[in-house]
C-alpha cells in the first residue's frame, strides 16, 4: 500500500492533531488550516488522528490503533 504522504509529514499532523486535541479538551480553540476547532470537534478530530495513523502504519508496519492522546484538564 501506498500513501499520498510522507512519514515526515504524518508524524507533523499527528503532533499538531494530538496538539488540537489537547487544547480542546481542555476547554480552548484551536486552529487548523483556518478551521477553528473546539470542544465540541473532539470526534473530528478522533477521527483525524485514526486516519493519520492508519497511513502512518503503511510506512511503519504497524497495527492502527497504537496512537494514545493525552492531555490535562485544570482542576476548576
Amino acid at each position: 500500500m501506498t500513501s499520498i504522504w510522507t512519514q515526515t509529514e504524518l508524524e507533523a499532523q499527528i503532533t499538531l492533531w494530538k496538539q488540537a486535541y489537547t487544547h480542546c479538551a481542555a476547554g480552548k480553540s484551536f486552529t487548523i488550516a483556518g478551521r477553528n476547532l473546539t470542544r465540541q470537534d473532539i470526534g473530528v478530530i478522533r477521527d483525524q488522528l485514526r486516519y493519520l495513523e492508519k497511513e502512518l502504519a503503511k510506512y511503519t508496519g504497524a497495527q492502527a490503533g497504537m496512537i494514545f492522546v493525552a492531555g490535562v484538564i485544570p482542576r476548576a
